[in-house]
């Protein structure tokens, strides 16, 4: 990122990584890194496309992709992966001020494994961001993943069936 965009994605998100409860997600072990570092991977993932198919509404979307994975482990059941971002959702509502798109975004940035259909292009945006990111953070710092698993949770990811 050049420096002249990496000051204007600090300027987006610098309320949201000064807040107590926010900057807590550094304890949280999330794909072999804290919970803060993977959101924030899947924020600059996110400007930086938005930039480059010149949407809009770039800052509201880069927010919420900050704010997709605000929980900690505390808080989700062993289903974490299916109610984590009804978690992330309400944790945003009680801390800053959201839009309905931000909330969609939230809300379904785990689609398809959640009933919650992303109905907005920055949701398509994040959602599609988590995954690669956290697909690439498995890979780099969790136990090593074979080349063959990971090409069929891709596959799974693009052919699941409901």
């Amino acid at each position: 990122m050049t420096l002249k965009k990496e000051i204007e994605f600090n300027n987006i998100v610098n309320d949201i990584l000064k807040n107590k409860e926010f900057i807590a997600l550094k304890y949280e072990i999330h794909h072999g890194i804290s919970r803060l570092d993977h959101s924030l991977n899947v924020a600059k993932v996110t400007y930086q496309t938005c930039k480059k198919l010149k949407v809009k509404n770039y800052e509201e979307i880069t927010r919420a992709a900050l704010l997709h994975d605000f929980f900690k482990n505390d808080e989700v059941t062993n289903k974490a992966f299916l109610n984590h971002p009804a978690i992330s959702l309400k944790n945003a509502q009680d801390n800053f001020n959201l839009t309905k798109k931000q909330a969609n975004i939230i809300e379904s940035h785990m689609f398809p494994f959640t009933s919650v259909m992303p109905n907005n292009v920055g949701s398509f945006i994040v959602t599609s961001a988590d995954k690669f990111v956290a697909l690439y953070e498995c890979v780099k710092f969790k136990a090593p993943i074979k080349v063959g698993a990971s090409f069929l949770f891709i596959l799974n990811l693009c052919f699941i069936q409901r």
